[in-house]
């Protein structure tokens, strides 16, 4: 399926907004980028350190490469979260953020604007541009491993985002010592960024995937479903961004990291699990055999008995540890291949049967 879908709406409102939000950005931040740009650039390599990692992250996540098929929707839903949500996020952040002083106070606003306007507005920003490219690459979507890449991918490039926002302010608050409080504020982004926008929009991402494809489920289950991902995606959202209480540094900054991980965890636990589901329906087809006896392909399964089976190959084919992997990156794609298969249809003859007499 192509990217460029010029008969569809959707993607050339898609196209507009990926146009149209830098300029916005720009708009509101431009005074900051004046002043503080130069300093900030300094941090460049660890953002581009905090891209590679945690795109390897989810592309780790991704065991039976799935990713391969999602080429277009993980690259559009990355420029969505770099382009749009920056722009859009600023303005609702400011403007949430003053209808919480507005209704409880300046004291309050200060300690948990963030932890409220964030989860709601950043979240809803990068969920509809989730909802955006999984309604136009549809027919692709069929695991929730689908969502769960592309929403990741949406909130990686927010992540990006914000990570360059931020060294920015930080050079204009720190006219002393510029470059070195924004490799600190980096560095310390990156180490806290085990769950942050990327783990949290991709568990928005299953939900909005399961929303469009589980057609064989009734609505109402379908959005309690979608409700589900989504509120642990703003529940992560708040924790990371809740008021730190007073202890030990290194535990204060933990502890919120600790609470998302095992939220994001578990929920990941299921959409592998879901995956494994999909792997043993695949290799159980007859067709499958083409490619091996089924306890062969079997080993494909869990990360330990993929582990013992390149090991084997290592042993009895004499193949190189690198060989091994390519070996076992070919065998599942082609698995992949299977799934797509679809039996030809009786064979219609082209001729008419004389009817009996």
């Amino acid at each position: 399926m192509r990217w460029f879908q010029p008969r569809s709406a959707l993607f050339w409102v898609y196209c507009c907004a990926v146009v149209l939000g830098p300029v916005w950005f720009v708009l509101q931040a431009a005074g900051l980028f004046w002043f503080g740009g130069t300093p900030a650039l300094a941090a460049l390599p660890i953002t581009a350190l905090t891209l590679f990692v945690f795109g390897a992250i989810l592309f780790a996540l991704d065991p039976f490469r799935a990713r391969r098929r999602l080429v277009a929707p993980i690259v559009m839903g990355f420029l969505w979260g770099v382009t749009v949500w920056p722009g859009m996020a600023l303005w609702a952040n400011d403007n949430v953020t003053t209808v919480i002083a507005n209704l409880a106070g300046d004291r309050f606003a200060i300690s948990w604007q963030s932890a409220i306007a964030a989860p709601i507005d950043e979240e809803f920003i990068k969920v509809i541009g989730i909802a955006v490219v999984a309604v136009l690459f549809r027919p692709l979507l069929t695991r929730p491993i689908h969502g769960l890449l592309i929403g990741g991918f949406v909130g990686l490039g927010a992540q990006i985002a914000e990570d360059v926002l931020y060294s920015a302010q930080t050079a204009l608050a720190a006219p002393q010592e510029p470059v070195a409080d924004v490799l600190i504020v980096a560095v310390l982004r990156l180490l806290t960024a085990l769950t942050s926008h990327w783990a949290m929009s991709a568990l928005a991402g299953v939900g909005v995937v399961l929303l469009l494809i589980r057609t064989d489920r009734s609505w109402g289950w379908r959005v309690g479903v979608f409700a589900l991902f989504y509120g642990l995606a703003v529940a992560m959202h708040a924790i990371f961004d809740a008021p730190r209480s007073h202890g030990p540094a290194l535990v204060v900054l933990a502890l919120p990291v600790v609470v998302d991980l095992i939220i994001f965890g578990l929920a990941y636990r299921w959409v592998l699990g879901t995956e494994r589901k999909w792997l043993r329906a695949t290799i159980s087809q007859p067709i499958a055999r083409t490619l091996g006896a089924e306890p062969q392909l079997a080993q494909l399964l869990t990360r330990r008995s993929r582990r013992k089976a390149r090991a084997g190959l290592r042993y009895s084919m004499r193949m190189t540890r690198p060989q091994a992997r390519r070996f076992e990156r070919d065998l599942i794609d082609r698995v992949a291949a299977l799934s797509d298969y679809r039996p030809p249809p009786n064979p219609v003859w082209n001729y008419q049967q004389t009817p009996p007499r």
